[in-house]
């Protein structure tokens, strides 16, 4: 039964690629996706024109979803319990929003490029860190890593990222740059290409994996303080260590495609709806059905209106808020039990 399970997810899997790179504005048949795809799996490297649009525009585009979504579901998961919250993802703790305001600081400053590297990217991940790094000194400071502190540290860093971004774009910004912040405030795969990705696959698969080794101390911070440390476990330094690791995936998921939410949010309550409570498949799913959520919705941001992209922060939102809504009222969180 387990082989069969991973048959499955496998076809699955191959499905949504094929379909996933046939899909743009040049429409590509299925059949002749199918042929190219064999031609780069067996090494052929002398491709025609839709063979280059697949090889060099769709793959990369269609990895670096796979890897944005995995690295977002679990990530979110892994939030929610270190936070012990069921509303809880990489971006409640202030994650995003100190993204946000590298990125909104390095266009205003008009900066293009440092050492390399693509500015408004690098600031989104230097801010990323920073405010990480804010939550995590503030819990040691006043010696107190339990989740409520940390949750309220990372709040009321949000709402200063928030304001200073708000600020910043209404001082400095021009049209045209307000344009600039409010499309990557949105996100969007468009700069994904294969060079972008040898430092984003890596580290993103390494920290899940990371993750999916240690199911046992996620499933023991869903048991509380008190009932580990009568256990043997120590979990507020493992706490620390989760949330810094959360943070260099979604610094580096902003770096690559700017702000995604929802993922995180969503994709492990679907997961636990399906699979039931335990980590040990909760992340798993959540790595699978995040990278598949993310291809799909970027299928959908390049097709859904002819002639344009819509950002894919969108398209994630308009699928992702429904379908939490449909958690809510069906008793998922035991709001409506008596």
């Amino acid at each position: 039964m387990k082989y069969l399970k991973i048959f499955a997810y496998s076809i699955g899997m191959f499905l949504v690629l094929i379909y996933v790179l046939s899909k743009g504005t040049l429409e590509i048949g299925y059949f002749s996706t199918w042929h190219i795809m064999l031609n780069i799996l067996q090494g052929n490297d002398s491709y025609n024109v839709l063979g280059d649009v697949v090889y060099y525009l769709r793959l990369p585009r269609f990895t670096l979803a796979l890897v944005i979504g995995a690295g977002l579901g679990v990530t979110g998961a892994v939030m929610q319990a270190v936070m012990r919250n069921p509303l809880a993802d990489p971006y409640l703790l202030g994650i995003s929003s100190g993204a946000g305001l590298g990125a909104v600081l390095s266009i205003v400053l008009g900066l293009t490029s440092i050492a390399g590297l693509d500015s408004i990217g690098f600031f989104a991940f230097l801010g990323a860190i920073i405010v990480t790094c804010f939550i995590v000194l503030i819990a040691i400071t006043f010696g107190k890593t339990n989740t409520t502190t940390i949750l309220l540290s990372g709040m009321a860093l949000n709402a200063i990222c928030a304001a200073c971004i708000s600020l910043l774009i209404s001082i400095y910004a021009d049209a045209e740059r307000i344009q600039s912040v409010t499309f990557w405030l949105m996100g969007s795969l468009q700069n994904a290409a294969w060079g972008n990705l040898l430092l984003l696959v890596p580290v993103v698969l390494t920290i899940c994996i990371y993750f999916l080794k240690n199911v046992r101390t996620l499933n023991l911070m869903l048991l509380g303080d008190t009932t580990a440390i009568t256990l043997g476990y120590q979990l507020a330094n493992e706490r620390i260590k989760y949330i810094v690791l959360s943070a260099v995936v979604v610094g580096l998921v902003v770096y690559n495609s700017g702000i995604i939410g929802f993922v995180g949010l969503l994709v492990p309550h679907i997961v636990r709806l399906l699979y039931g409570g335990n980590y040990k498949y909760v992340l798993g799913g959540s790595c699978c059905l995040g990278a598949v959520f993310v291809a799909i919705a970027d299928v959908i941001s390049r097709i859904a209106v002819d002639g344009s992209e819509i950002p894919i922060g969108i398209v994630v939102s308009v699928i992702g808020a429904p379908m939490f809504v449909y958690l809510l009222v069906s008793k998922t969180y035991g709001a409506n039990k008596k």
